[in-house]
């Protein structure tokens, strides 16, 4: 009797940010399924309720509310709950010819579960279904405070599309900034300006990556592209002059490979061992801290020699140290959170487990197993099984070359997981080689394990 299963490869690695991944992997290669999308190809991603549906809408022609297009929803909650890729006319312009859009899940509105099943639609999306894409649109709205989300959704970036690569094809999109005569004004009153919104963008990228360069920005308004805002000349002339630099962006930007999930786990390993990742980044912050530090001892010594001439200065000088105070406690409290991430990176998992044929149904148990884990977990030979000592985001990738019919499940704590099937559903004599991606969160002492459920090869 024919063998069902053949090769298994079994690696697991932990992320920056404490979450573990695993899987199992192919030794063969798979036929590209990439679909023929025509170029430029543009990405949009951000936060929850940054507006990148409605400027998707916009982007294909469509009116910012159109959900024939792309799904849109009011308030700051995502209504875009998996990746969705479409071949649009751009601007709805003919002379533009037609491109591809790819509106993305937001960041930070994830529930329990954490941005790790956003990470992973993005990735099969992007990888298996586009393959590339010219620009990656980072929509920030500029009145939100750039907190832990977007500094979650930065670090997320690198990891997903490779922190020496991603930078040179990304731009950012400045939504909900209107060129209403009102909203310029209120502008001009407070200083704020495009030059210097982007400015303070690049900078606090800067501060949180291994961002080296300015990004180029837009700042197209979506609701510019109602009919009832068309007479306004300000408005459309910004419009017009934003979505042409986007598209004159796009066609010079040459593609950028994503990445899969082999790929990213690679380049983590790479990471942890020149030990760079975080540390940069950490080292970075402490200067910026110590730096801000002396400036304020400055600021209240000058202060204190300005109180007995000036009531006003008096005033001034103590809203500015109250400022800075609030500035001392956010950058502690972002050493507080680097610290942990590089108490994370200490934990380290690498295994691999290999059976060589299985001729009939239940647990898959191995032959041979290598590797090593700094948490002290291991998969066991007669039982199949991998106990978690580290909880966290887990991907797992399992392959088989089959002879028949086959259906493989993935197990957690003895239960089937039905959504986890790898099916063939070949002729007797027909053979075939593929593998299937999970990702799962698991908690410490769960159990995961492979099982065939149908073997006719």
């Amino acid at each position: 009797m024919t063998g069902l299963l053949g090769t298994f490869l079994l690696l697991l690695s932990v992320s920056s940010s404490g979450l573990a991944w695993t899987f199992f992997e192919t030794g063969g290669s798979l036929d590209d399924p990439t679909p023929a999308y025509p170029y430029p190809r543009i990405v949009l991603m951000g936060p929850s309720g940054a507006g990148k549906s409605t400027l998707a809408n916009v982007l294909s022609g469509c009116l910012p509310n159109d959900n024939s297009c792309f799904e849109t929803c009011a308030g700051v909650d995502s209504c875009t709950q998996e990746t969705s890729i479409n071949v649009v006319t751009y601007l709805g312009d003919d002379a533009y010819g037609s491109s591809t859009l790819t509106d993305t899940p937001g960041f930070g509105d994830s529930g329990i579960e954490g941005d790790g099943p956003i990470i992973t639609n993005i990735i099969e999306a992007l990888k298996h279904n586009l393959g590339d894409a010219n620009v990656i649109l980072l929509c920030i709205d500029y009145s939100q405070r750039f907190g832990p989300d977007l500094q979650n959704m930065v670090t997320e970036l690198e990891s997903l599309f490779g922190r020496s690569q991603v930078w040179d094809h990304v731009a950012i999109e400045v939504t909900k900034w209107a060129f209403t005569d009102a909203a310029i004004l209120n502008r001009n009153r407070t200083g704020v300006t495009e030059e210097s919104a982007l400015h303070d963008i690049n900078q606090k990228i800067m501060e949180i990556s291994h961002l080296n360069k300015s990004l180029p920005g837009v700042f197209i308004d979506s609701f510019a592209a109602f009919p009832e805002e068309q007479e306004d000349e300000t408005q459309q002339f910004y419009f017009k002059k934003y979505t042409q630099e986007l598209w004159d962006l796009a066609l010079a930007t040459p593609t950028l490979q994503f990445l899969s999930i082999e790929d990213i786990l690679a380049e983590l390993s790479e990471c942890r061992s020149a030990n760079d990742c975080l540390t940069e980044v950490l080292e970075g912050r402490l200067t910026q801290v110590e730096s801000d530090v002396m400036k304020n001892m400055a600021q209240i010594s000058n202060n204190d020699n300005k109180i007995n001439q000036n009531t006003r200065a008096i005033d001034a000088n103590n809203a500015n140290i109250g400022s800075n105070r609030g500035k001392i406690n956010s950058n502690t409290n972002k050493i507080n959170l680097n610290a942990g991430a590089i108490d994370a990176l200490e934990i380290g998992v690498g295994m691999c487990a290999f059976q060589n044929l299985k001729t009939d149904t239940g647990t898959i148990t191995y032959d041979s197993t290598s590797g090593t884990s700094t948490d002290g977990s291991t998969i066991s030979t007669s039982t199949g099984k991998y106990i978690v000592k580290t909880p966290g985001l887990y991907s797992i990738t399992f392959s088989a070359h089959t002879v028949g019919q086959a259906y493989i499940y993935l197990y957690k704590d003895g239960a089937r997981q039905d959504d986890t099937a790898y099916a063939s559903r070949q002729d007797s004599a027909d053979a075939e080689q593929g593998s299937r991606t999970v990702v799962m969160c698991l908690t410490k002492n769960q159990e995961i394990q492979l099982g065939a459920a149908v073997n006719t090869g």
